[in-house]
């Protein structure tokens, strides 16, 4: 297994950062360590440090750097989401297909770090190699909604499917909606049947290139660019920003290609501004 942090130049995943702003992933927690320095504590027990992967601002990589001396950093030259920030990723990190990848979006906190790796580590022993009927699953990991937040992406489990692995129950997703309008929010945080989405998703390398190629051109503008600080710049310049959610998932969870499992691990979100 190596994991993706996904740690962009935003306060969020959504709105443009202030120029005087830090992103969430280096800005200190209570225990005077970064989020970023926390969030690779909590995996290391599973990953490797040499293992990690942080994409975030080529303004921050010397920072990033000094947080995480021995991950791989990949800087992007501006911040166009996370959709582009996890196909740079995955095109310039070259591992085996069935490797799996552990993502996770650098702005939320996880208070049971304990629950957390084994959850992780049963997904990926039994899960990502096919569950509940799918058999190249891309998994992403779902917390109870507190609210009806507009900014939130909603999960709708397929629960007369789901599957118990472990301490987990893994359930196809028959919906996933980036973002709903607020009618919508109310509705399906009232139903008591959906999940927000957490930001952490597990996956074969081979499956999350199959689908970014199915589902954006992404790679179309990346694959030839990404080896050039140059050329990413101008690849980047005509990306339009979009999210994992948007971009991947929703297309996917249409296609019975996702999984979810509900995690309850002390989830909050950082940035103020929910996931995209």
């Amino acid at each position: 297994m190596y994991a993706v942090i996904l740690a962009g130049s935003s306060g969020s995943r959504q709105h443009p950062l202030r120029a005087a702003d830090d992103p969430v992933s280096l800005r200190p927690t209570a225990d005077g360590r970064t989020l970023l320095r926390r969030i690779a504590a909590r995996i290391e027990p599973l990953v490797d440090p040499m293992d990690v992967i942080v994409v975030t601002d080529r303004r921050y990589g010397e920072r990033v750097r000094i947080e995480l001396p021995e991950a791989r950093i990949l800087a992007e030259p501006m911040g166009r989401n996370t959709a582009a920030s996890l196909a740079l990723a995955t095109v310039a990190v070259r591992r085996p297909d069935d490797e799996q990848m552990l993502v996770i979006c650098a702005d939320h906190e996880i208070d049971q770090d304990d629950t957390f790796r084994e959850a992780m580590a049963t997904v990926a022993v039994d899960v990502v190699h096919g569950a509940a009927g799918v058999e190249r699953p891309l998994v992403t990991f779902g917390i109870r909604p507190t609210g009806p937040d507009p900014q939130f992406s909603y999960i709708q489990p397929g629960y007369d499917d789901g599957v118990r692995v472990g301490k987990l129950r893994v359930y196809p997703v028959i919906g996933f909606e980036a973002k709903p309008e607020d009618g919508r929010t109310r509705e399906l945080y009232e139903s008591g049947t959906s999940y927000w989405n957490s930001g952490v998703f597990l996956w074969q390398r081979g499956v999350i290139h199959d689908a970014i190629e199915r589902y954006t051109p992404l790679f179309t503008l990346l694959e030839p660019a990404y080896r050039s600080e140059l050329a990413l710049r101008a690849a980047y310049d005509r990306i339009a920003p979009i999210s994992i959610d948007e971009a991947i998932l929703t297309g996917a969870a249409r296609d019975g290609a996702v999984l979810t499992a509900p995690l309850d691990v002390g989830w909050q979100d950082l940035s103020g501004n929910g996931l995209d």
